[in-house]
């Protein structure tokens, strides 16, 4: 699957699930960064996000990299671009997935993140 696929695919993954999800489950709106940082600036949460994506991004398409290490890129890239969508359009990132026993809530765009950053990292560091 060629990373513009995969970006395409976790970006919709993050917006269906949502919609279905968020019908019959509690939603919150999170103005910062993950974990509610930066909450009072939703400005810096969009620059930081904006840069954090070109990088990515350029990463992926002019970077010379392992198409393991290129997945990885190209999963985190495809939340962190659903996250900067969100934030652009509403201002806000909506988080619907509820964390058992803690009053904490995140979306698939932040696992597709950790699990984009996780298949990287241990493809940078395959022997």
């Amino acid at each position: 699957m060629s990373s513009l696929a995969v970006i395409v695919v976790c970006i919709l993954s993050e917006q269906i699930g949502r919609e279905v999800v968020s019908g019959f489950a509690g939603v919150s709106h999170n103005s910062g960064a993950a974990f509610g940082l930066l909450g009072g600036s939703p400005g810096a949460a969009l620059v930081l996000s904006g840069i954090a994506c070109a990088v990515i991004l350029g990463v992926i398409f002019f970077g010379k990299v392992r198409p393991l290490t290129r997945f990885g890129l190209s999963v985190m890239a495809g939340g962190a671009l659903s996250n900067l969508l969100e934030r652009i359009i509403l201002g806000y990132v909506i988080d619907w997935i509820p964390v058992i026993l803690l009053d904490l809530r995140y979306n698939l765009a932040d696992v597709e993140i950790a699990f984009g950053a996780l298949i990287t990292f241990i493809a940078v560091n395959r022997s």
